[in-house]
């Protein structure tokens, strides 16, 4: 984001109007505002902060009402307009706070504006309604980071980058992430942890029926010596295939088994027959 122009009326220790005109300092892109102590130099960034969020830049001086000057006369309205510039586009941003003048029971003056302005100077509505809740939530948008965020990583405001330096992991990760556009790659993440923790589950269920089955062949066959699952089902290591191959052994085993049973069966029942 880049301000072009920041109008102040009545706003901190300015009275009047002031105009900051940014587009003087050309392709100066460092720059110092200097000035003595309450000069209004951090009115500036609260201006520009306000512009946009609608609160100043320090957590000190959120209250709007402190933000309207002492000095202005009571039928000047507190108000700041932002021209500022972003990815090629150019928009126009004003917030007028209204106040009770004298005489009067209510406030009255408040208004709200946003607009892109074109090349040739004509504006076009940025929200459908001129309303703070729209407005606020379309510069939100369009730059990309909260209130919050804005004012850690682009105002910097006195006493105010500890903040950052010195917050909860999860809000500097926020930060980042907002920063460096890596929402994608966040849910890309989440995205890969469902996957794992489906294939893990299946994996459970699969791994608790080959248990199953391990124990039954333990629980029905009888154990030989020279039997090759057996050995198998001793070593740490198998697979399915290896298993189903020695399955297949004993089953042959168990048929040759049960032939020669059958055949001394049928031998002795004919002995017993000819007596």
């Amino acid at each position: 984001m880049k301000p072009l122009q920041l109008s102040m009326t009545a706003f901190g220790p300015y009275k009047d109007k002031e105009i900051i005109d940014f587009t003087k300092l050309h392709d100066h892109h460092l720059f110092v505002i200097s000035g003595a102590t309450g000069a209004g130099k951090t009115t500036i960034f609260d201006a520009i902060c306000f512009a946009l969020y609608g609160t100043a830049s320090g957590s000190d001086r959120e209250n709007t009402v402190m933000l309207r000057s002492h000095f202005a006369d009571d039928q000047i309205h507190t108000a700041v307009e932002l021209l500022f510039q972003l990815k090629g586009r150019v928009y126009r941003v004003l917030r007028q706070l209204g106040h009770v003048k004298k005489g009067n029971k209510t406030r009255t003056g408040e208004r709200y504006e946003f607009f892109e302005q074109l090349a040739d100077g004509t504006e076009i509505p940025s929200v459908d309604r001129q309303i703070v809740s729209e407005i606020n939530e379309q510069i939100e948008r369009i730059i990309g980071l909260t209130q919050d965020q804005f004012k850690q990583i682009v105002m910097l405001p006195q006493g105010e980058f500890r903040k950052l330096l010195t917050s909860e992991t999860e809000n500097k990760e926020a930060i980042l992430r907002r920063l460096f556009k890596t929402e994608r790659y966040k849910q890309m993440n989440t995205l890969l942890k469902e996957k794992k923790e489906t294939v893990h589950k299946r994996f459970l269920h699969e791994q608790q029926m080959l248990d199953h089955y391990m124990n039954s062949i333990h629980a029905t066959l009888e154990r030989r010596e020279d039997s090759t699952l057996f050995t198998l089902l001793d070593n740490e290591f198998y697979n399915v295939e290896q298993i189903i191959t020695s399955l297949d052994e004993e089953i042959f085993h168990l048929k040759k088994h049960i032939t020669v049973a059958n055949k001394e069966y049928t031998e002795s029942l004919n002995k017993y027959e000819q007596k």
